[in-house]
């Protein structure tokens, strides 16, 4: 099993918990497993609920300023227009009916997986993402990983 797939089943493992294994969180530990730098540092255990998420971080209404803001200026990560295995980004989807940005681990051509408040782990495949908002590349390649 490649190091990407066993985050995943990580993922699985853990309950959906604001301020400790959300979303956002859990996208952040891959970073730091790959790169060994965390981008969430300073956020980890700020937030307990979707409330102090939105007024701790601001994500709900502008989740690119604070994915930004972790990303290159904390993680030292660039963008990239064609994100591929192991990249992460921001994807929007549709979630009770509402279209929603969530932080999510890019699967390469088989699409995106993110943290399901629901399902544990939940792997989108590209039809059912409406569009990404922006990515990085985290320079995890299965081949030098296996």
């Amino acid at each position: 099993m490649t190091p990407l797939y066993a985050e995943l089943h990580r993922w699985a493992s853990l309950p959906f918990l604001w301020g400790e294994s959300d979303c956002c969180l859990v996208v952040c530990d891959w970073v730091e497993r790959v790169t060994g730098i965390d981008p969430a540092r300073d956020l980890r255990m700020t937030y307990d609920s979707a409330g102090s998420c939105q007024r701790e971080t601001g994500f709900l209404r502008d989740p690119l300023r604070i994915t930004t803001q972790c990303m290159e200026g904390i993680a030292g990560l660039a963008r990239t227009a064609a994100p591929v295995a192991g990249d992460v980004g921001v994807i929007k989807i549709l979630l009770e009916g509402q279209v929603r940005p969530v932080a999510a681990l890019c699967l390469g051509p088989a699409g995106w997986a993110v943290k399901s408040i629901q399902r544990g782990t939940t792997t989108l495949a590209p039809s059912h993402v409406i569009g990404v908002m922006r990515a990085w590349s985290v320079g995890y390649s299965a081949g030098s990983h296996a």
